[in-house]
């Protein structure tokens, strides 16, 4: 059964730009450039003929392509026990229609409907046992983070198997955004 998520890719100088700001004093697990991406629904594992179904599903969604901005950092859940380190986005209502559109079509498969609300975020670490001041103080430090904006122009099914070594992610289908 493949496990399943829909995401945007961040372009390649984003990626390098993100990447060049991993601190290796943070005690964190950081997220390999290749895998870098705004996740629009994470689906989890589906039989087969599910995934067959949801490609096609996907494939019907019609959207314009939208900009979107890299802007800032935080962390979930609480900067009390930080867990995640991310980067934030300067997302516009075209993002949340195009990821409502996911969702529905997600949910007309019969597949549970995600029980949190959108927050668009890239993922650049997962901390293990970081202090809160340390994380904290990335934060300051990087408060200031922006990028200049991309144009997303597709979205991406993707597999995500896991393995010793971390996640690999094999792109399925994209769906190019008008």
């Amino acid at each position: 059964m493949p496990r399943l998520f829909v995401a945007i890719d961040v372009p390649e100088d984003q990626r390098l730009a993100l990447q060049a700001l991993y601190d290796e004093s943070l005690p964190a697990r950081w997220t390999p450039l290749e895998q870098l991406h705004l996740t629009l629904r994470f689906i989890g594992d589906v039989p087969d003929a599910t995934a067959a179904l949801l490609e096609q599903t996907l494939a019907t969604i019609q959207a314009d392509a939208f900009s979107l901005r890299l802007r800032g950092f935080d962390v979930f859940p609480s900067r009390r026990k930080p867990r995640v380190l991310f980067a934030a986005l300067q997302a516009p209502p075209a993002l949340f229609a195009l990821q409502q559109d996911i969702e529905d079509a997600v949910v007309s498969l019969n597949l549970a409907p995600e029980d949190k609300p959108f927050h668009p975020h890239v993922t650049v670490a997962r901390l293990k046992n970081a202090r809160p001041q340390a994380v904290r103080g990335f934060l300051r430090t990087h408060q200031d983070f922006a990028l200049p904006p991309f144009t997303a122009e597709a979205f991406h099914l993707y597999e995500s198997q896991l393995a010793p070594s971390g996640s690999v992610y094999t792109r399925l289908a994209s769906v190019r955004l008008r």
